[in-house]
């Protein structure tokens, strides 16, 4: 495994790539790893079937070509009913990772924009490097239990956003992510998981409220 992912193509798939390296489950969010329908959907199918294969002990996800995730991509129709059905994925796709009764690692090897930092810390355990880079700005609302996991995972230091992670080295970034990750495959981190959200539910519908104001009704952003 490099910095530099080369996932392989996976039938079936257009928006991931998914394989088991030993006993790592590994989803590569392909560049530029828009959360769209489309990857909403892969992403489940994948979790889905993480959970009843006995050979993956662990999940590992990470970007390609030097991007974690570029952040949301909305439906082309921005109407109500297209965009709460896209929220009603989004919602979707949380609950599954919720459910996962095995570790979840995110590994942010390049740059991860607005929600797609949400995404990277939903994960148990977030890997970085001096090569990860986070980008927050106000171009979209903030969803996938962002608005709790980045005030908690997210500070300032010397001027720039820090991640409260696992540090790991530059130029080995996913070989030494690999090692960690199935050191820490046996720790029980689903058990815990929910408890990092107590106000799940209520959480995710003070984001969807948030969402559908931003797209629908709020001044200047249609």
């Amino acid at each position: 495994m490099t910095h530099k992912s080369s996932a392989p193509t996976v039938e079936g798939f257009s928006k991931i790539s998914f394989w088991r390296e030993e006993s790592v489950g590994v989803i590569t969010l392909l560049a530029p790893g828009q959360i769209d329908n489309a990857l909403l959907e892969e992403m489940i199918r994948v979790l889905s079937i993480a959970a009843v294969d006995d050979k993956v002990s662990s999940v590992l996800v990470t970007g390609s070509n030097y991007v974690f995730s570029r952040g949301l991509s909305l439906p082309d129709n921005r109407i109500y009913a297209e965009l709460r059905e896209y929220y009603k994925r989004i919602q979707s796709f949380v609950l599954f990772w919720m459910a996962l009764e095995k570790p979840i690692f995110s590994a942010i090897n390049g740059t991860s924009t607005n929600n797609g930092l949400s995404l990277a810390l939903l994960a148990d355990e977030v890997f970085y490097s001096d090569n990860s880079k986070i980008v927050l700005d106000k171009e979209e609302p903030t969803v996938l239990l962002g608005t709790t996991s980045i005030p908690d995972r997210i500070s300032i230091g010397d001027g720039k956003l820090k991640i409260n992670g696992i540090e790991t080295g530059k130029d080995s970034m996913m070989e030494e992510v690999f090692e960690r990750t199935k050191r820490l495959q046996n720790v029980s981190y689903h058990r815990v998981r929910r408890k990092k959200f107590p106000d799940l539910e209520k959480v995710l519908l003070q984001e969807e409220i948030d969402f559908l104001d931003f797209y629908l009704w709020c001044e200047g952003c249609k």
